[in-house]
């Protein structure tokens, strides 16, 4: 697969997990073929499944995986960043990102080609419901630290202190994934555009498809 295709589809698989860029597929395709690409970016961004992937020949599974790795990287200091987690403490909580984006759940259903030959390609999925019950339960076990620390004849030093925090988050954030609770099942649709002989994801609606997949923001 030529360089400048690996890079443009890079782009669509960073975008999934909050970097808002763009990735393609070329121009000649059909209601399948546009819907087998869509599946493709969604579950070899999230699942880091390459089977769509090679089907219908975006590149090899190898390189899926190298691009996989790329979002994992720059997604879990977003993700980090979003939860106010500083960079020090960014990598113990990788596996806790890379299993959250494995849960997501999602249906691509059917594809229809519009007037203007772009795609409305209808997404089911259902809400995981992640960051606010492990809110929750970190912030009600930080308040039982803080009790504790408080009448202890001598509390830890500050930076100790910090350490325990994230760690009550990291174990609040793996508590919550183990049992992880979903919505009710909704749907929304994902444009996939022809911009210059090339079909494009629209980005707005992949950022809100991402959005949708993940209680709070």
């Amino acid at each position: 697969m030529k360089k400048t295709k690996i890079k443009k589809i890079a782009k669509i698989l960073f975008l999934l997990i909050g970097v808002l860029v763009m990735g393609t597929v070329s121009g000649c395709t059909s209601d399948k073929s546009v819907k087998t690409y869509l599946q493709a970016l969604l579950d070899t961004s999230y699942k880091n499944d390459s089977n769509a992937f090679v089907e219908i020949k975006l590149g090899t599974a190898e390189e899926a995986q190298v691009l996989y790795d790329q979002g994992i990287d720059i997604g879990v200091g977003v993700f980090c960043t979003r939860l106010g987690v500083s960079e020090e403490y960014q990598e113990e909580f990788r596996q806790i990102y890379i299993d959250m984006l494995g849960k997501v759940r999602y249906t691509v259903e059917n594809a229809e080609k519009q007037s203007d030959g772009s795609y409305s390609v209808t997404v089911t999925y259902e809400k995981m419901n992640i960051f606010k019950p492990a809110l929750a339960m970190h912030q009600e076990n930080v308040a039982a630290l803080m009790e504790e620390w408080a009448n202890a004849s001598e509390p830890p030093a500050e930076e100790e202190m910090v350490a325990a925090v994230y760690r009550e988050f990291k174990n609040s954030m793996e508590t919550v994934l183990a049992e992880v609770q979903y919505d009710e099942a909704a749907s929304l649709t994902v444009r996939i555009e022809l911009i210059d002989n090339v079909y494009t994801p629209n980005a707005n609606d992949i950022e809100e498809l991402e959005k949708a997949l993940f209680d709070g923001e």
